[in-house]
């Protein structure tokens, strides 16, 4: 990847909102970045958007490329906040980073001369795999304001630049495994004095509730403030700060009280030179007066001290059967994703730890299989963290037809024939796709694998009944 933003990119013509027939308060989509390329973007643009000004704006990421949802979840931030949106739809997870890159890289080039926007406050935002494209941003071009990361981050932090701080905002779900990754790079970011703070929510869903989104730009707003980037707006400090106390009121009213105390230390810090914080500390006294938080803490601690040693153990014990392509140990596999799933039944706590486990697992054998795929490992190995992939990860199906590539090269048509199943089992529907898999040309004829075909997807092309 290659260069920062440019003063040549203050210099282009800027298209007004009349120019690209923009209607301000409503989400344009399916603008194209340029007519030789089949990649395309929305835009947002708040109602009280005017040409004679500059305007902060986030670049969103969505990890399947879903830019008018995306920006939607945005919207409302934005138009309480004064930001322009703007949404690709080409970041895909099935492509790499540095692929994911170069469509933001894009992206990038074409919109920001194109629109009217403050060159010291251009943030990204993006979940999953976009989040890992927004906070790769600030490596690759100079005077990012923010990054918001929902679910995943990618930052290298032998590349950063300490001169070129940025505020980083992570937002990660609390059964999602990445949780402990996003909050030591924010404790790693905030001892090299950048702005960092790592939001919370409930599940493991792609994107968390608007209000919460809302927040996290609310804390892109307020470090503007700080660093003198846009004036202080009382009016608009106060609606954030209501905004964020009736996210712990309803932290504390769901019983999430060990949550409720986390975020109001991240209140204190956001609302530090803004408001008094008298009402935050108050409502932290009443949660430590109650019983229930101290239950609640303890419970988490010795969940979290269950969740190190059980990490440690899987990190071992993966490397090591995959290393020796030790199939004996498949049961044990599955006997772990028997008992994490128990758990996952129970509730609570250690169903959050089950399921953080879980994705954990699945992560790992899914770098280890991309691992493998560029090296000349043997079939053995590459069979066997495809097979663990499957267990923990029972729809990735991507795994379950390079088993059967890879049984298909060894002649074993038994183990082809079973995954096969497998994954018809757990909702594969593609027929084409099936008569696709590379090196299956003698499998895919036989009568076993279509009769497969036909009993799941009713009819199969060749012996067909």
């Amino acid at each position: 990847m290659r260069r920062i933003l440019l003063v040549l990119l203050l210099l282009g013509a800027q298209l007004s909102a009349q120019e690209l027939s923009i209607k301000k308060g409503v989400v344009k989509d399916s603008l194209k970045v340029s007519d030789s390329l089949q990649e395309t973007y929305a835009v947002y643009l708040p109602t009280g958007f005017q040409n004679g000004k500059m305007w902060p704006v986030i670049f969103i990421f969505d990890g399947e490329g879903r830019g008018k949802s995306a920006t939607h979840l945005f919207r409302a931030a934005a138009e309480e906040q004064g930001y322009i949106l703007i949404s690709s739809n080409n970041i895909s997870s099935e492509n790499d980073l540095k692929t994911n890159l170069e469509v933001a890289d894009r992206l990038l080039q074409v919109t920001v001369p194109r629109f009217p926007i403050n060159m010291k406050m251009i943030s990204s935002a993006g979940s999953n795999e976009g989040g890992k494209v927004a906070s790769a941003i600030p490596l690759l071009y100079k005077d990012i304001h923010g990054v918001i990361a929902v679910g995943n981050h990618w930052i290298n932090l032998d590349l950063l630049d300490e001169k070129r701080d940025f505020s980083f905002i992570g937002i990660v779900g609390d059964e999602q495994f990445t949780s402990a990754g996003m909050n030591y790079t924010a404790q790693i970011l905030s001892h090299l004095k950048f702005p960092s703070r790592v939001y919370t929510y409930e599940g493991n869903d792609e994107w968390p509730e608007m209000r919460l989104i809302a927040s996290a730009v609310g804390s892109l707003t307020l470090d503007a403030m700080k660093n003198k980037l846009r004036p202080i707006d009382p009016q608009l400090v106060d609606d954030l700060y209501s905004l964020d106390l009736a996210l712990a009121n309803k932290m504390i009213s769901n019983q999430d009280l060990v949550g409720a105390m986390f975020f109001l230390e991240l209140l204190e810090e956001k609302y530090d030179g803004f408001k008094d914080l008298n009402e935050i500390e108050e409502k932290q006294k009443q949660l430590k007066r109650s019983r229930n938080y101290d239950l609640q803490e303890r419970e988490r601690a010795e969940v979290n001290e269950k969740e190190l040693r059980l990490i440690d153990d899987f990190i071992y014990y993966l490397g090591e059967d995959i290393r020796t392509a030790n199939f004996e140990n498949l049961g044990w596999w599955n006997y772990q994703k028997i008992q994490l799933d128990s758990l996952v039944r129970k509730g609570g706590e250690q169903a959050k730890m089950a399921k953080r486990l879980e994705g954990l697992i699945g992560e790992l054998s899914r770098a280890y299989r991309d691992e493998l795929k560029e090296t000349r490992a043997s079939l053995e190995k590459k069979l066997l963290a495809n097979m663990i992939q499957t267990i923990f990860d029972p729809k990735n199906y991507a795994a379950y037809k390079e088993i059967i590539t890879l049984s298909a090269q060894d002649d074993d048509f038994g183990t082809a024939l079973f995954y096969l199943e497998e994954m018809l089992k757990h909702g594969y529907k593609n027929k084409d796709g099936l008569y696709n898999i590379e090196g299956t040309l003698g499998l895919k004829l036989t009568p076993e694998y279509n009769q497969l075909i036909e009993k799941y997807l009713g009819s199969s092309r060749f012996y067909d009944n």
